[in-house]
């Protein structure tokens, strides 16, 4: 134990130790000199010796459920990330200063979304523009040359909008309603979308979510969430391939799940799919239209609602993506 903690007061993180009867046998120099820890703390209860009550609220719930839980919490102008490692002798903090970090994804955000809101109004000129090139032009040459164009202006347009949506879901700008839906209702609003789209592909899509299956969430997220998954599994799936829509109930979580038959994703690339702008295929996104920002956005609004999203792929058989959303 003495080699542990002459470790742990070298690192450049906060550490606390906790032993079995709640009382701190530990804290480093990190936590005392930044006033998250009282001095004169070894051998009292934990919640004694924290001048920060978000710190004694995250412990007092990781140890009374038993298991670690992540928290953020501010501190005289300083953020800070907190992980708590439950176990059976011994509490484990760990503080990390993350206050830097914050603030560069605050001006990442920032300033993704002032260019995202500059450039809607020049590419809607252009997009005008073109078409009225397009309406006027009768020779069929430079028709096509326009059509081309126009199609890379709405790929822009489409940037701009997922651009925009992630940057105000990422932020939590975008305030999340949580009302009582009819699920099977919605995805059927997101067939309603994307029914000729399948039908160019000779794609059959299925909703099997029963009738009067209910979940809470926001319409509008959960829409744009199942039509960036649906919309993918009709763009990589096969020819006269199919998708299915299902959920069910898992307590504590209902499970929305959409499957495909297309080309599934090389476990190499599971792991990162979910990054913005990351494309598996680059030239066949491209081709497809995509702005390699749509699971992105599905995980951000899976997280948004208090779930998350996994995927299940095999090569040449496709894949399943799960959205786990609480169910109270």
């Amino acid at each position: 134990m003495s080699l542990l903690k002459e470790f742990l007061s070298q690192v450049g993180e906060g550490y606390l130790l906790i032993d079995r009867e709640n009382r701190v046998i530990f804290g480093n120099e990190f936590l005392t000199k930044r006033g998250l820890l009282k001095e004169g703390f070894e051998g009292k209860p934990y919640y004694e010796c924290l001048n920060n009550l978000a710190v004694v609220s995250c412990l007092a719930e990781a140890i009374s459920d038993r298991r670690d839980k992540l928290c953020n919490l501010d501190h005289e102008e300083r953020e800070y990330s907190l992980y708590v490692f439950v176990g059976s002798e011994l509490t484990v903090a760990r503080f990390s200063d993350i206050t830097d970090l914050k603030r560069y994804e605050r001006s990442r955000r920032e300033f993704v979304a002032n260019v995202s809101h500059e450039l809607k109004t020049p590419i809607a000129v252009l997009k005008s523009l073109l078409e009225t090139l397009y309406e006027e032009e009768e020779r069929e040459e430079k028709r096509r040359f326009l059509d081309k164009a126009l199609r890379r202006v709405e790929d822009m347009r489409r940037l701009v909008e997922d651009l925009l949506i992630l940057t105000k879901i990422e932020s939590g700008e975008e305030r999340i309603k949580r009302e009582e839906l009819d699920l099977k209702l919605l995805v059927e609003s997101v067939f309603e979308l994307l029914e000729s789209q399948a039908k160019e592909r000779s794609i059959s899509i299925h909703n099997l979510v029963e009738d009067g299956f209910r979940i809470k969430g926001d319409w509008d997220k959960l829409f744009l969430l199942l039509k960036n998954l649906v919309d993918n599994a009709i763009k990589y799936n096969r020819e006269g391939g199919k998708v299915e829509v299902k959920a069910q109930k898992d307590k504590p979580n209902i499970v929305v799940e959409v499957c495909d038959t297309g080309m599934g994703i090389p476990k190499e690339h599971i792991p990162f799919i979910f990054e913005r702008f990351y494309r598996v295929e680059p030239s066949r996104s491209r081709e497809m239209g995509g702005t390699g920002l749509g699971l992105s956005i599905v995980k951000h609004i899976a997280l948004s609602h208090g779930g998350k999203v996994e995927v299940e792929s095999y090569e040449g058989k496709g894949s399943k993506f799960r959205v786990y959303l609480p169910s109270e």
